[in-house]
């Protein structure tokens, strides 16, 4: 063990208060441990290879990071920041993978990153160390993700059917997840051979960060580098999803617990977390799973991380360096739009914590530079291309209806909790980082908005997507109330519960409390003439009841049992009436057939309002099907296969498609299947 003194920090050392803390001493650099230690990083990631028990490396590589690192006095706070370290190494090694003959191979990936973590011990002479402790905060956080989970889990695999979690935006993400496990890389460096099985330009401008940890995690998981039958690889997917989801919302609670930090305690720190995860549950959020938002929600993952953890950070010298950087690369390759925040955080980060800092800057200068760098490649490479910056702007797309009025109101709580925690030159460096940040955010949106309002006269896509971010780190700012519910200081001799009783009382109370006021939980109290609890009326509970069905699952199920497995692309599926079903069916099976480009031809599909109970009887809104079904088979290559739910239809079809002089196309009866 080493051995510890105690003695007092100075403030310039701390960024928490000042009081008696254990001072690891170094331990030797000894030539031999650091040959061990390089040894051992690739025998276990071989020996594990051989067993078929790549899964395991995945703990192995965050303990070993978290077992290094000194920031995070409890042992979930150490764990969150060792993943935030892991995903950003992952990205980052990736460009590697890109590159290396081996791919997505688990062993060199897993042995580089554990020689990486060695080689830093032994240089920094810091002996693998864990701290146990655990708080009562640990429980909302990890409760508020496991109930997202719950509810998701129960939605899907319920009356709902897998076909639930199917939209045109999550096709497009399985895609990418699928062809990256096809070149073995980012598709940005391999554009041409990742061009058939993607959308457009998707390979060039789209972030691709996200994709790539899954297809990663999946290859630990699974110990192999071939994605396997497609319908199941993209259920694997789904599932990941699922989780990432909860990932999210834990993630979000823990920033806002951490952003807190030492001023709130017991029962208040219960109030701050169960009201932001709350808001998690019975907001808006939850659509971010319904409508496909995969990298958004993985970029708002470590963008709640990252801000947290530069609003507050409580860390060395070294730490904030590699945390900087990994909050540019993880952000920067998953949702590369809220780069930006990242960079007015770190930017507030950096003045405040180091104005009055006289030890060399330089490395850390240097290392958020490097990270910067890296962070913006995918971005670069995007803008060379035939990326439309200006037009992308302000494109159109569906979006999550924000409450205006909830924002704002969350946005004034913080400032008023920021201006709370204003005490002249002493102000704390969270509080005036805040701050800075806060104004930073307004300013991004007024002059994005602007820009959309002065261009399109409206308020489009990206802007929400900005407001939403800019939500989140309004959330995570929430810990600043810190400042307003200071501990009251109570009389040895008071009346009432002994403390150790009184604060998790308290704290069980006030979340309960919160929970009624912002989530609706009504604690099986009956409602008023029987009208359902506004809990019920919540998406993520509605989704869990089958309230969200999209009608696509039976296609997606006929698809993968009866018909994929006989036919090339392209296909078109008019398994139903909505033309919106029958072209996110069509976009599946082009999925699933890695044909996904011929899609920008196939989108007249999304017309086609026939092929269940529709009758050719119907000749004014036939004759419209049918021309948009025609403009689709002639603008794709091949033969296609149309395959069509109504036998009546079918045969209607057949016979006007394949006129003479037409372009050659089959058409088959395809009823749907029951689940």
């Amino acid at each position: 063990m080493a051995r510890q003194l105690t003695r007092t920090a100075t403030v310039a050392e701390l960024p928490i208060p000042v009081g008696p803390v254990a001072v690891e001493l170094p331990g030797p650099r000894d030539g031999r441990t650091l040959a061990a230690a390089v040894l051992l990083s690739w025998l276990a990631p071989l020996a594990l290879g051989l067993a078929r028990l790549d899964v395991l490396l995945l703990p192995l590589l965050v303990l070993a990071v978290a077992s290094v690192i000194r920031v995070g006095g409890g042992l979930l706070d150490r764990l969150v920041i060792a993943s935030f370290l892991f995903c950003g190494a992952l990205l980052t090694i990736g460009l590697l993978a890109s590159e290396w003959p081996w791919g997505l191979s688990p062993l060199p990936a897993a042995s580089l990153l554990l020689t990486v973590v060695s080689t830093a011990a032994w240089y920094g002479r810091r002996r693998p160390r864990l701290p146990w402790r655990v708080r009562g905060t640990d429980a909302v956080i990890l409760g508020a993700g496991a109930l997202a989970l719950y509810f998701v889990h129960k939605g899907v695999s319920g009356t709902n059917g897998p076909g639930e979690l199917m939209s045109g935006d999550r096709f497009t993400h399985f895609s990418i997840f699928d062809t990256i496990y096809r070149v073995h890389g980012y598709l940005f460096l391999h554009q041409a051979a990742a061009k058939p099985s993607v959308l457009g330009n998707t390979a060039a401008v789209y972030p691709q960060g996200s994709h790539l940890l899954l297809a990663w995690i999946d290859v630990f998981v699974r110990s192999s580098t071939a994605v396997g039958p497609l319908g199941a690889a993209y259920q694997r997917y789904c599932d990941y999803i699922t989780v990432a989801f909860a990932l999210f919302v834990m993630a979000v609670v823990w920033a806002t617990r951490w952003m807190a930090g030492p001023r709130l305690t017991g029962w208040r720190m219960a109030a701050v977390c169960s009201s932001v995860a709350a808001l998690l549950l019975a907001g808006p959020m939850v659509e971010l799973l319904f409508m496909g938002f995969d990298s958004e929600t993985i970029g708002l993952t470590f963008l709640a991380v990252a801000v947290g953890l530069l609003l507050r950070p409580a860390m060395g010298r070294t730490e904030f360096a590699l945390t900087a950087a990994t909050g540019l690369i993880t952000v920067g390759y998953c949702y590369n739009l809220y780069l930006v925040y990242v960079a007015i955080v770190l930017l507030g980060a950096l003045v405040v914590r180091y104005q009055a800092d006289r030890r060399p800057r330089l490395p850390i200068y240097l290392t958020v530079l490097a990270g910067g760098a890296v962070a913006v490649l995918p971005s670069a490479i995007s803008v060379l291309s035939s990326f439309d910056v200006a037009g992308q702007a302000v494109a159109s797309g569906a979006l999550i209806p924000l409450s205006r009025s909830l924002v704002i109101g969350i946005g004034l709580l913080v400032l008023l909790a920021v201006l709370g925690g204003v005490r002249g030159r002493g102000t704390t460096a969270p509080v005036r980082t805040l701050l800075f940040t806060l104004a930073g955010v307004v300013g991004v949106l007024v002059l994005f908005g602007g820009y959309q309002l002065a261009t399109v006269h409206k308020l489009s896509y990206y802007f929400e997507k900005l407001t939403f971010a800019g939500f989140v780190i309004c959330l995570v700012g929430l810990g600043a109330v810190g400042y307003l519910l200071r501990p009251a200081r109570y009389a040895g001799s008071q009346a009432g519960l002994p403390r150790r009783l009184r604060e998790p009382t308290l704290a069980l109370g006030v979340a309960a409390a919160v929970l009624s006021l912002f989530a609706g939980f009504q604690w099986g109290v009956p409602s008023v003439n029987t009208v359902p609890a506004q809990w019920h009326s919540d998406p993520l509970v509605r989704w869990s009841v089958a309230g969200y069905n999209t009608g696509i699952g039976p296609g997606t199920h006929t698809l993968l049992v009866r018909d994929l497995a006989r036919l090339s692309a392209p296909v078109v599926t008019l398994y139903t009436d909505s033309g919106s079903d029958n072209w996110r069916t069509t976009y599946y099976a082009e999925d699933l057939l890695r044909s996904a480009s011929e899609m920008a031809g196939l989108s007249p599909v999304y017309r086609v309002n026939i092929g269940g109970s529709f009758l050719p009887e119907h000749a004014l809104r036939y004759r419209r099907a049918l021309a948009e079904l025609r403009s689709a088979i002639d603008a794709v290559p091949g033969r296609p296969t149309v395959l069509v739910g109504n036998r009546r239809l079918a045969e209607q079809l057949d016979h006007d498609l394949t006129r003479a002089g037409d372009k050659p196309v089959t058409v088959e009866y395809a009823p749907l299947l029951s689940h």
